[in-house]
């Protein structure tokens, strides 16, 4: 009886890829391969399957090989994509997914992961267009309905994204993505139990969803329920928003690090670099030897701040030759992984005047800098946080709001905002007559940001980054919060747990900076 014909093995290495069997998937599609070296149907699908198996490299090879012989077969192209995408490198990602649209300008799928790329990039507006061109091609299609729920939450417009789930939701019951982000826009609309059961039922349909492990993770942890927060949390490396990066040695797995020699690696945006950094006297402390890899502009305050840990700063995406001067090691932890074990309830967070140290030479530096300002109390400040997709349009302040604060005469402000800030200077000048002074070299580099917070006597900002480095020094921080905050800053209360610094002044009602500006400027 001869044996299976290449056809045969491709679509049962299909199924086995559907069903999640993906070394199967992998063996049947080798097979094929040997009975048709040329067959270009397998070898695409073998990158898929690579792409699954978290071998981007290996699907890019497959896919070469592949559009090299048919240089317009428009699902090489978005596979292509997909690795570059998952590689790290979205400007590469965007022109194999643009080329996709322009070979197919039809096929909803191909606009989907187009706008996805977009939305990575910051490019929200064109993002939105391109779903709400795959929305006209497919109405009823809950990839392009999710997507484009998800990208509406991102925009700020929470009630717009929910009617759109809500929409949609009754004709697929069972779409746990799209329950997640009906959750997600609930949660900015203030109904936590709404969103909580839908992040539920989400999982009852599908248990193994990382959107809705992390999204209900985030959900405990904005209400202070660290234990089942942090177990939720790891769902990160399920969902599409935090990739596993790859580390040649074995992954925590959630017991003690008593003499051992532990890797921490960087995860996330610095603000959570740094938040996460809480936890590394604890694990310092307990571990036999830490080694850090974090974002080179916090290479030289983490090195000040843990001398006990070897440091490394070194780009995400870049080599990694620094690994072997690092040494083996007996297991690697993501930094987001660790307030797991040391911080799961809230008298697990220890009571603080700064984990980080700030640079005493520049210290002494900035407050010589601050005195030759002239007299009065000199005051930080930073009025927009975040990109797009993290939520800018509700953790921003727009710059002729802050005039009633810029107006006190007995204050010196500083600008700790990143970023070109030339046309905002401008309108506070128009508004007020003065704006901050602003050193441009200081919001570019924590650890100048660092110093120069050390020496102010107070910082007034926007929930971004401003807040983790002031909090990590133990500089005095009045936060402004939005009516829905990002869970770090909790769903109540003045203080947060991560920085005893800190404190938060709450907008009462969503998108009212005005009484939050009122209530900072009595009290700074």
């Amino acid at each position: 009886m001869s044996g299976p014909h290449r056809p045969e093995l491709l679509d049962a290495a299909r199924a086995a890829r559907e069903r999640g069997d993906l070394d199967a998937a992998s063996q049947l599609l080798l097979q094929a391969l040997e009975l048709d070296p040329e067959s270009l149907p397998s070898r695409n699908e073998l990158a898929v399957v690579s792409l699954a198996l978290g071998r981007p490299e290996q699907a890019l090879q497959l896919l070469r090989w592949v559009l090299k012989r048919a240089p317009d077969l428009a699902p090489a192209h978005t596979n292509c994509g997909i690795a570059w995408q998952t590689m790290g490198r979205p400007d590469e990602a965007l022109a194999c997914f643009e080329r996709a649209v322009t070979l197919e300008p039809d096929n909803a799928a191909a606009r989907n992961n187009l706008a996805l790329c977009l939305r990575r990039l910051d490019r929200h507006d064109e993002a939105e267009a391109e779903l709400r061109r795959a929305l006209d091609l497919a109405p009823a299609d809950v990839w392009t309905v999710t997507n484009l729920a998800v990208l509406l939450r991102d925009l700020g417009r929470p009630l717009e994204a929910r009617t759109l789930a809500e929409s949609q939701l009754p004709g697929h019951p069972d779409a746990a993505d799209l329950r997640c982000a009906l959750a997600a826009a609930l949660l900015d609309l203030g109904d936590l139990g709404g969103a909580r059961a839908h992040y539920d039922a989400a999982l009852a349909v599908q248990p193994g969803s990382g959107v809705a492990r992390l999204g209900r993770g985030m959900l405990h942890l904005s209400c202070a329920e660290f234990g089942p927060g942090w177990d939720d949390y790891e769902g990160r490396y399920d969902s599409d928003e935090t990739p596993r990066r790859g580390f040649p040695f074995p992954e925590w797995d959630g017991g003690s690090f008593a003499g051992r020699s532990v890797l921490v690696y960087a995860e996330q945006g610095l603000g959570d670099e740094i938040m996460f950094a809480n936890c590394l006297p604890d694990l310092i402390a307990e571990a036999g030897r830490v080694a850090l890899e974090c974002d080179p502009r916090l290479a030289p305050l983490f090195a000040r701040s843990f001398p006990a840990a070897t440091v490394f700063g070194a780009p995400r995406s870049g080599e990694r030759a620094w690994l072997d001067r690092a040494g083996p090691f007996d297991v690697q932890v993501a930094a987001g992984s660790l307030p797991r074990r040391y911080r799961r309830s809230a008298q697990d967070f220890p009571a603080h005047s700064g984990y980080l140290r700030a640079d005493p030479g520049r210290v002494e530096q900035y407050r010589e800098r601050l005195a030759a300002l002239g007299p009065g109390r000199k005051i930080g400040l930073a009025w927009r946080g975040g990109l797009v997709r993290t939520r800018r349009a509700v953790r921003s302040i727009e710059p002729d709001l802050l005039a009633p604060l810029l107006a006190r005469n007995d204050v010196r402000f500083v600008s700790l905002q990143h970023g070109d800030v030339g046309a905002d200077l401008a309108r506070m000048r128009s508004a007020t007559g003065g704006a901050p002074v602003h050193w441009p070299e200081v919001p570019a580099d924590p650890d100048e940001s660092a110093a120069l917070m050390v020496a102010l006597d107070a910082t007034v900002t926007v929930c971004s980054s401003v807040v983790h480095i002031g909090g990590a020094v133990g500089a005095r921080v009045l936060a402004m919060a939005p009516a829905t905050p990002e869970w770090r800053y909790l769903r109540s209360g003045s203080r947060v747990p991560w920085y005893p610094s800190v404190e938060l002044v709450r907008q009462e009602r969503p998108g009212d900076w005005a009484a939050v500006i009122g209530r900072v400027t009595q009290r700074v």
